[in-house]
């Protein structure tokens, strides 16, 4: 590994550390001033540090590792930088930590994933990385979408099965009471959207839900314009956007891929929403 400069290091430390800067630089500055406790166990160590986790513990390790300022000793670890060094490095976090509480970026992202199955090579190597809590399940963030929902909970979904239409009463039924609740899918005559939604039809009716279909004629080569995307969109608040299908295999088998976000850009994409509701024809009820 090559030798970094403490600019060097305090550059990746900030890098890798930046979304867990105070509780980093809590570990960082506690090392500084006990330095072989680094030896110990994740849990232990975050038990001395005090309003840290251990998973926590184990990413400032990590990172440590990389950088050079700690190395592999038989089965543990030992620190190799002074301990002013560490107190800098510390100071520095903090002042992320500090930076971070006063501002507040327009949109917060956050990452969430479908695993494809249970213990399969790629939650392995996941876990392996620490990264667990910085992930969530695709049911999961859209659940907690829909319990958010004040006014209006829009979900465009293009393809529609059984496992989705079930989901998808799930997700209105967690609506407050007076939210209105929209789908918008491709047609429901269909028969990859159209044949699971007609089994469940008076369960939509029952929760009032408005369907749109966005499917027209054009001078495209496929003949008409319509969507591909996938979206749910909460209020002009918050919005899931990403490849997850309302379908079985999307909710629980195969690796789909999508991002959370909180923030301005959700006025945006009701206004792009709000378009598309005008084009689209009303359908059933």
């Amino acid at each position: 590994m090559p030798v970094l400069r403490n600019d060097q290091i305090a550059s990746e430390l900030l890098v890798d550390l930046h979304s867990l800067a105070g509780q980093a630089a809590r570990i960082l500055q506690y090392l500084s001033q006990t330095p072989t406790s680094i030896s110990g166990s994740d849990a232990e160590l975050a038990g001395r540090v005090g309003g840290v986790s251990a998973q926590q513990v184990a990413l400032v390790k990590r990172s440590l590792l990389r950088t050079g300022v700690a190395v592999e000793n038989g089965f543990a670890l030992r620190i190799v930088a002074h301990p002013g060094q560490l107190a800098r490095f510390a100071a520095n976090l903090d002042g992320v930590s500090i930076y971070l509480r006063s501002h507040k970026d327009a949109d917060a992202v956050r990452v969430v994933i479908t695993e494809p199955g249970n213990n399969s090579a790629l939650r392995r190597e996941i876990n392996r990385r620490g990264l667990p809590p910085r992930l969530f399940q695709t049911r999961d963030a859209f659940l907690n979408l829909a319990h958010g929902t004040e006014r209006v909970l829009t979900v465009l979904a293009p393809f529609l099965d059984d496992a989705g239409c079930e989901f998808l009463i799930d997700l209105y039924s967690a609506c407050r009471p007076g939210a209105a609740k929209e789908l918008i899918c491709r047609p429901l005559n269909e028969p990859h959207c159209g044949d699971a939604f007609r089994r469940r039809e008076k369960e939509f009716k029952r929760l009032a839900v408005a369907v749109y279909e966005y499917a027209l004629p054009s001078a495209l080569p496929s003949g008409r314009e319509t969507f591909h995307a996938k979206v749910v969109l909460v209020d002009q608040a918050a919005y899931y956007v990403g490849s997850s299908n309302f379908m079985a295999s999307a909710l629980d088998r195969s690796l789909e891929c999508g991002v959370i976000v909180h923030g301005e850009s959700a006025r945006e994409l009701r206004s792009v929403i709000e378009a598309l509701k005008t084009v689209a024809v009303r359908a059933l009820w």
